[in-house]
């Protein structure tokens, strides 16, 4: 079976990479004339993964191996963003300023907050045309080939960039990335040692494609989602004697998805996916870790027999303790209606892994097939 890619690896690939910089994919389609000078870029649409239900059947053997790998795939869904050790390095260059909690890296979730106040800051300083027409920027090249042109919508408030072909060297981004309803609050201290907090809300249409040489892989993302981030702590003095915001000591992100897909071509075969009535809350704070609740569903070519459709609900939150790579509690259910089965995932610790508990009958008090799975191998699968 082709292993699945990580949802949302490409998630905040696209939202960070394509904001941040020329830096991704090449896709179908190509630049063309827009209105008011901004070029188009288009990919060719995606198709939709099945939505047919997926056999969830108690046993051994093969069906053990088939429900572990509906296990991992679902439950990798939930919670790849704060894993993409790949992005942070990408994005180490980012004038961020912060750094996460019990952590020498800088984290994702501060990244995703600078960056979008950056692109909020560009919405709120733009000088609206009084016409209240589109304005597009000047359009730059890019390192290698290709260009990117951003644009404000004066008349809905609303900004765009456009890539074209746009080859940053090795990686090659093509497609459109909009950003409305972009909120910033902020309130930080003017002496080291006072406390700050930075929000940011900001909604995101997104049809890009990013095709990397090394690894050969491209990936495609056609959707919506809308997300908030939140951060707090403690000012601290700069080198240059002025005062910026400290590692957070607490973060909270809110991720809500009506619909979006992804085809990913790589070295592991073709992938497509989609989630929808996605909602999911991260907090993460010094002293209890970090928590992960929600539900979504989730649907892979990846899972059952040739693809299908799960939903999954995290009927207890997620926690891992500060400090350590893995959970040590919680609770994710499967299902997969009309199949008569669930797969309920309890973490039995951060060294020991997880159960996979199949129950042929979701009404059956007592699962008929119990699975122990190491993290090693459930983050392979």
């Amino acid at each position: 079976m082709t292993k699945r890619t990580g949802l949302f690896t490409w998630v905040t690939t696209l939202l960070i990479l394509g904001l941040a910089a020329c830096g991704g994919g090449g896709g179908d389609g190509g630049g063309g004339g827009g209105g008011g000078g901004l070029p188009s870029a288009s990919n060719s649409a995606i198709t939709a993964p099945p939505s047919t239900s997926v056999a969830i059947t108690a046993g051994g053997a093969a069906t053990s191996n088939t429900n572990k790998s509906i296990a991992a795939n679902s439950y990798q869904a939930s919670d790849a963003p704060l894993k993409n050790t790949a992005v942070s390095a990408a994005l180490a260059e980012l004038p961020v300023g912060v750094q996460a909690a019990n952590s020498g890296a800088p984290a994702l979730p501060d990244k995703l907050v600078a960056l979008v106040r950056r692109e909020a800051q560009k919405i709120r300083d733009h000088q609206a045309s009084a016409t209240g027409v589109l304005q597009a920027q000047p359009t730059q090249a890019c390192a290698v080939s290709g260009t990117k042109t951003s644009a404000f919508d004066d008349a809905n408030g609303n900004f765009t960039e456009v890539f074209v072909n746009c080859n940053e060297g090795g990686e090659v981004t093509h497609g459109t990335l909009s950003a409305s309803n972009v909120v910033v609050g902020q309130n930080l201290g003017s002496s080291a040692g006072d406390p700050y907090s930075i929000s940011v809300t900001a909604t995101f249409s997104i049809d890009l494609s990013i095709t990397t040489a090394q690894p050969a892989s491209s990936v495609v993302t056609q959707g919506a989602l809308t997300f908030t981030v939140s951060v707090s702590g403690l000012m601290e003095a700069a080198a240059d004697g002025s005062v910026v915001p400290g590692a957070p000591s607490q973060i909270h992100i809110a991720l809500d998805i009506p619909s979006l897909l992804s085809q990913t071509v790589d070295q592991n075969g073709t992938v497509r996916e989609r989630v929808s009535s996605f909602s999911i809350m991260i907090d993460s704070n010094d002293v209890s870790g970090k928590t992960v609740t929600g539900h979504y569903t989730y649907a892979s070519t990846a899972i059952g027999a040739g693809g299908g459709t799960v939903v999954v609900k995290i009927l207890s939150p997620i926690v891992t303790p500060p400090g350590a790579s893995d959970p040590n509690m919680g609770t994710v259910e499967i299902t997969s209606p009309p199949s008569p089965g669930k797969i309920v995932l309890n973490v039995v610790s951060s060294a020991a892994g997880v159960t996979v508990n199949v129950y042929a009958n979701a009404s059956d008090p007592s699962p008929t097939d119990i699975i122990p799975v190491a993290w090693a191998t459930l983050n392979g699968l």
